[in-house]
């Protein structure tokens, strides 16, 4: 008896889930996620860090920035009738959410294609893939036609999906780092 309840003890349970044989399109399909992390825009003439929720559903994209304290730095909600920002106390409306994000902060990123380039499910003909078929690099030009070079450094096998943990995104002198750590799907 005493060997069993050892045995029992020993066992381990795995945390990892099981890879999806089709992990990336089903991934690619998934619409509704929630994403939690950092972010650092860094420019020749600034350097900004930021803590980042970042939640999509099949009607709207919300990116929500806080201090490392979780003082709320920004709210930007975009809807297919277009975007809303709360910043500085005050609500602005545009049609373009990544427009409306660089006109009021200064701060560029390419909000509007999140769904896919943000999940590592962008397809692009410059779409460079390691021997698991995840995204390592791809160059592409957002819907306002800045070009943008996007590197993939470490993944997690999660929720039956490979997901980017930590990605670099370069528009001509800008740079953002962004770690993320807690994915979510409904």
């Amino acid at each position: 008896m005493f060997f069993l309840f050892l045995g029992g003890c020993a066992h381990q349970i795995d945390t990892k889930t099981t890879l999806y044989d089709d992990w990336k399109p089903r991934l690619s399909a998934q619409k509704t996620w929630l994403v939690e992390g950092k972010l650092a825009f860094i420019s020749p003439e600034e350097r900004q860090s930021a803590n980042l929720n970042w939640q999509q559903t099949a009607k709207t994209n919300n990116l929500i920035l806080t201090t490392f304290i979780g003082t709320r730095i920004l709210s930007l909600k975009q809807t297919v009738n277009g975007a809303e920002l709360e910043f500085d106390g005050d609500e602005y409306f545009d049609t373009n959410a990544s427009a409306l994000l660089k006109r009021l902060t200064g701060f560029t990123l390419p909000v509007d294609n999140a769904n896919n380039w943000l999940k590592g499910t962008i397809e692009d003909q410059s779409l460079v893939v390691d021997e698991l078929g995840r995204a390592k690099q791809v160059l592409w030009f957002d819907k306002t036609g800045k070009k943008w070079q996007i590197d993939y450094g470490t993944y997690i096998q999660s929720n039956g999906y490979w997901l980017p943990t930590k990605l670099t995104l370069k528009h001509q002198q800008i740079k953002i780092k962004i770690q993320l750590y807690d994915w979510q799907f409904n």
